[in-house]
């Protein structure tokens, strides 16, 4: 078989397997491999696939599969390279997307800002509370946590978030202050 016919039959294949590959198949690297390696394998698979190497097929439809082929490799190459858009890719990858599209995109930081405890206010005047209350958390000042959350509950009553954490600054406070001895006599410096 010659060399043009067996390029046919791999872009052929490979094309017919575009829908079942994540990005790291497509650049041929592992998912833990190093940020170099991904551009080492983007140029490699760039100079492979390239469509104006492959014009010489004179194959009208292994060329538009090879645009295919190569638009995909250009994309897992800018979704790989940042680090952050890497990160995000990764939680897409989990739940079994794969291809970072603008509403996987969307659904990413929706999921994020969902699970972080920081963007759980959506009252301007809640947040501020809520977000003293985080930096009191952060710090051990219980005390100030319960208060600062109670008056963040003021303005978003029916938010969940806030009450779960309400009930974890209380049992925070209440096992920290068990800790303290209660000897009337002794001065507490705190």
């Amino acid at each position: 078989m010659d060399a043009r016919t067996r390029m046919v039959i791999e872009i052929d294949a490979l094309h017919g397997l575009l829908s079942a590959l994540d990005y790291y198949r497509v650049l041929q690297v592992d998912q833990d491999c190093a940020p170099d390696a991904v551009g080492d394998a983007f140029r490699a698979e760039s100079r492979r696939l390239h469509p104006d190497r492959l014009s010489a097929l004179r194959d009208p439809k292994a060329q538009g599969q090879a645009n295919d082929i190569y638009r995909l490799v250009n994309e897992a190459y800018r979704c790989l390279k940042d680090p952050e858009k890497r990160a995000r890719y990764d939680q897409l990858l989990v739940g079994g997307t794969l291809r970072m599209t603008d509403d996987a995109n969307a659904a990413a930081q929706a999921d994020k800002k969902a699970d972080d405890p920081e963007h759980a206010a959506t009252d301007p005047n809640a947040e501020k509370f809520w977000k003293m209350a985080l930096r009191d958390w952060k710090s051990k000042s219980f005390k100030s946590c319960v208060t600062n959350i109670k008056f963040a509950i003021n303005f978003e009553g029916d938010n969940e978030v806030f009450k779960e954490w309400l009930t974890k600054a209380e049992k925070a406070l209440e096992d920290y202050e068990a800790t303290l001895e209660n000897n009337p006599y002794k001065l507490r410096i705190v």
